[in-house]
């Protein structure tokens, strides 16, 4: 039975990737998996930055369950697509800093990260935006990663979609919620 809603629900999320095409993938395919090395000093506890050190620092080193939740959110907040019905937005504590001190801009090693429940409340992916000096200038240096409820990653890097997206707020530090100025 939940392996039938899984499949309902990553079904229903690709219908609305090809209806709302700003904030997806364009039609050539899955996007290309980047990991992209970086100065030891910007990944997280000195690891060379690729998805699965990021991933292993929010779930296991830096547990994101133990961060705050992203100022001016609560659990399971209403969703916008392609993320989910629900979500709940964990920030580091860099990231709620510079919310709170209206910084202008999120600082180095800050990461942002969304769980993404469908209606029933069932947790189905998860994404988040770690910021690495010198990664991506033109989308002011945002690592973006998205994976399963299993952990395999699904997307890393320079993830298209979310630049693309996340673009429309570019003067927030391409951040939707928690204003920095």
């Amino acid at each position: 039975m939940l392996k039938m809603k899984y499949i309902t629900w990553t079904m229903l999320l690709i219908l609305l990737a090809v209806m709302f095409p700003g904030c997806a993938s364009d039609e050539s395919g899955p996007e290309q998996v980047n990991e992209t090395p970086v100065a030891e000093d910007t990944a997280p506890e000195g690891e060379t930055l690729s998805g699965e050190a990021l991933y292993t620092y929010v779930t296991e080193e830096n547990k994101y369950q133990n961060w705050n939740l992203l100022p001016g959110t609560t659990e399971l907040t209403a969703g916008n697509s392609p993320h989910g019905a629900l979500v709940t937005i964990y920030a580091s504590d860099e990231a709620v800093s510079a919310i709170e001190e209206k910084a202008g801009v999120m600082p180095y090693n800050s990461t942002i990260l969304k769980e993404n429940y469908n209606s029933d409340e069932e947790l189905v992916a998860v994404t988040l935006m770690h910021k690495v000096e010198g990664f991506d200038p033109e989308h002011n240096d945002w690592y973006w990663m998205v994976y399963d409820v299993n952990g395999s990653i699904q997307a890393e890097g320079k993830v298209e979609s979310c630049y693309n997206c996340h673009s429309q707020r570019a003067d927030n530090d391409y951040i939707f919620r928690g204003d920095l100025k």
